[in-house]
Parts: structure tokens; C-alpha cells; sequence
């Protein structure tokens, strides 16, 4: 099996459309996308058009060729999106959300579990992260 794997796209085109060129060309199997795939310039509260409007037709590019695309949102993609991206994955069978998630891809022995929560960032607490502290509890965030 091959694997791509990509993470911190940021929601640049340009970078997702390499990706899909380099996962179709090299004839992999599963592109792995660990997260950070949306805009985080400008106004964070626009995500949802990346989501409805890239993604959407970028995920059918890997249905048409038939290659996995396993990814979760990361910490600079707001929660808020979360069921949008969901609802976006599920219209595909190539399309998977891995966050909090195990996936196995059919007649494979490999699977894929995913974790989007980070801890102990250096620059203050965003959506997804966690002081690694048991007595930590995660105050409301708001984006």
C-alpha cells in the first residue's frame, strides 16, 4: 500500500491541488492529511466556504481515481465546522474523517485512527488543544 501523508495545507489551493497531482501520478493509495486543512487567514468564520465549496469538489477528484483521502481537522480549523466536514466526508466513499475515529480500508489489514486534540501549545490555547495535565479542564474557546 501506498501512503501519502500531508498536514498544515492551511487551506492554500494550490498545495491541495499538488497533492491531489502527486497522490494521482505516484498511484497511491491513501493520502493521510493530519490536520490544519483550512484557510486560517482573514475571517476563520469563512471556513465553511472552503468546505462547501474546495473540498467538496477536491474530494471527488479522489473518488473519481478511486484513492483514499483519511484526514481530520486540526487546531487552527474551527470546531464549529466539524459536522459541516463530516457532512461533506460522508457524500464520499474515498473521503474519510479520521478525528477520534478508526477507520480500515476493506480487504486490508491496515488501519487508521485518528486524534485531533494537541497539547501544551507554546502559543496560547486554540479549539482543539489541551494542557497534558490530568486536573486540566478545557475552558470554552471562542472562533
Amino acid at each position: 500500500m501506498k501512503l501519502l501523508y500531508v498536514t498544515d495545507i492551511h487551506g492554500i489551493e494550490w498545495k491541495h491541488n499538488e497533492v491531489y497531482q502527486i497522490a494521482s501520478s505516484s498511484k497511491v493509495d491513501v493520502v493521510i492529511n493530519g490536520g490544519d486543512m483550512l484557510p486560517f487567514k482573514g475571517n476563520l468564520l469563512h471556513q465553511d466556504k472552503f468546505i462547501t465549496g474546495f473540498l467538496d469538489e477536491y474530494f471527488s477528484r479522489f473518488e473519481s481515481d478511486k484513492i483514499f483521502y483519511i484526514g481530520m481537522l486540526g487546531n487552527d480549523d474551527l470546531r464549529i465546522f466539524d459536522a459541516l466536514y463530516q457532512k461533506t466526508c460522508d457524500k464520499y466513499s474515498y473521503a474519510v474523517n479520521i478525528a477520534q475515529t478508526r477507520f480500515q480500508i476493506e480487504d486490508s489489514k491496515y488501519e487508521f485512527i485518528g486524534m485531533n486534540w494537541v497539547s501544551d501549545l507554546p502559543f496560547g490555547l486554540k479549539d482543539r488543544a489541551r494542557k497534558d495535565t490530568l486536573d486540566f479542564k478545557l475552558p470554552k474557546q471562542f472562533g
